[in-house]
């Protein structure tokens, strides 16, 4: 459906919170006003529940080509759909990697196949994250699907190597989202290097081996100008460098990841696997640096580095199992009941770093208003749910929030112009 009339909405845009009713004419929005007649329009009554722009997240895992048993492009886009996300970015490190022009093609045709919402794709930085030699960025960046170079889930450990990149992605307008994870700063580590790792006898990931790459990272910025946003931020520190850069004018950005922004290593429960993610779930200063850093706007993205892994793979001790956890389905509710309900953080902040404030970083558009084409979520802030397994669209279970309950349903997604009620699917 996408000829229908929104009555009663309390559409957030640009800002402002505003009851009108929105009036979607063959997919694009052709009046926003209130009191609007519907004619012979489908009317669809929202009473009140809240309108935004649907999410973007410019950090996640869809495990295809290669991981198919985690996550599949239909299964993880399914999930950003229930979420609320009509745009994702997904990265890189899938098998063959997304280091050339022949899987990136495959990549894209997979994508028209199966996707559930609009989909790109980052190329990777250097040829199967390995490190040692650049990929074509000049060809790879031609590709409309591919809007920028990550090789996350791995740093680049190279100075060189990254000075080259960036110096590449000036020249070309394109962004480097960087994975910082200083390899030499590692011993093995499965969680923080804080109170939790002492008392269960767990080696510990220190803070320095993300700081230490962001500062290297942001010296190479001064030189070279150009558009850098950091991944997953974890550590105060990281907050303050990028603060410092920032005040400077130089083109960066950052991100932090719901998790980080809720939980912190003293809520980690039996030394369960679902708590091990990458960087991290760090110290209460961290946090509240990372809760001061959305609120001042050093932070403007939130992303959520859903990454998917087998049940079994998951199922073994904290110390082997892989790093991460899932993260569309449920990242606004979550969101909305630890953060806005607790008044640690604004409403408007939540929405801007879940719409705008990525729309920015990747020069994508963002806008509600006449002429545009739909792209909406609506939610219900007084609706509570709890998360159960069973009611997940991914492929896998890997989160430390089952059995939460939640405010903040996503109750309709409109895709480019398409009316999609989440309640009847």
């Amino acid at each position: 459906m996408n000829n229908y009339l929104l009555k009663n909405a309390y559409l957030y845009n640009q800002g402002i919170f505003q009851k009108t009713d929105i009036l979607v004419k063959d997919g694009y929005i052709e009046e926003i006003s209130s009191n609007i007649e519907n004619g012979d329009m489908p009317v669809i009554d929202l009473q009140g529940k809240l309108v935004s722009h649907n999410f973007i997240d410019i950090h996640t895992h869809l495990r295809e080509p290669g991981f198919e048993h985690k996550e599949t492009i239909h299964t993880g886009s399914l999930s950003a759909l229930y979420g609320g996300y009509g745009t994702i970015v997904a990265m890189a490190n899938t098998n063959p990697c997304m280091d050339d022009i022949e899987t990136v093609l495959d990549f894209k045709h997979r994508v028209e196949q199966d996707g559930c919402v609009n989909i790109y794709t980052y190329s990777a930085i250097t040829q199967n994250l390995q490190g040692q030699k650049l990929v074509d960025m000049a060809r790879l960046i031609d590709e409309d699907i591919v809007v920028g170079f990550s090789d996350d889930g791995k740093g680049v450990q190279s100075d060189e190597m990254m000075e080259l990149a960036m110096q590449l992605a000036s020249n070309l307008d394109s962004i480097i989202v960087a994975h910082c994870e200083d390899e030499s700063e590692l011993h093995g580590g499965c969680i923080h290097e804080g109170r939790y790792a002492k008392e269960h006898h767990l080696i510990g990931i220190n803070s320095a081996s993300e700081y230490k790459q962001v500062a290297r990272d942001l010296e190479i910025v001064r030189q070279y100008h150009n558009r850098y946003h950091v991944c997953h931020i974890s550590t105060k520190e990281t907050v303050a460098l990028l603060n410092e850069a920032q005040k400077e004018g130089l083109s960066v950005s950052g991100e932090a990841s719901p998790h980080h922004l809720i939980l912190t290593e003293d809520n980690i429960k039996d030394c369960h696997p679902n708590f091990k993610m990458n960087p991290p779930l760090r110290s209460q200063e961290d946090h509240q640096a990372l809760i001061q850093g959305l609120n001042d706007r050093t932070i403007t993205v939130i992303a959520t580095d859903h990454a998917p892994h087998a049940r079994d793979e998951k199922n073994t001790s904290i110390q082997n199992a892989p790093f991460g956890i899932i993260g569309l389905q449920h990242a606004f509710p979550l969101l909305y009941t630890y953060l806005v309900k607790k008044n640690l953080v604004s409403l408007e902040t939540i929405l801007d770093a879940l719409t705008v404030g990525p729309a920015q970083v990747l020069h994508f558009d963002c806008q509600v208003q006449t002429g545009s084409l739909a792209n909406l979520c609506i939610f219900d802030l007084d609706q509570s749910f709890t998360i159960e397994e069973k009611d997940l669209k991914s492929k896998s279970a890997n989160t430390p929030f089952l059995g939460t309950t939640c405010y903040g349903r996503i109750f309709a997604n409109i895709m480019n112009g398409e009316f999609i009620n989440l309640e009847e699917k």
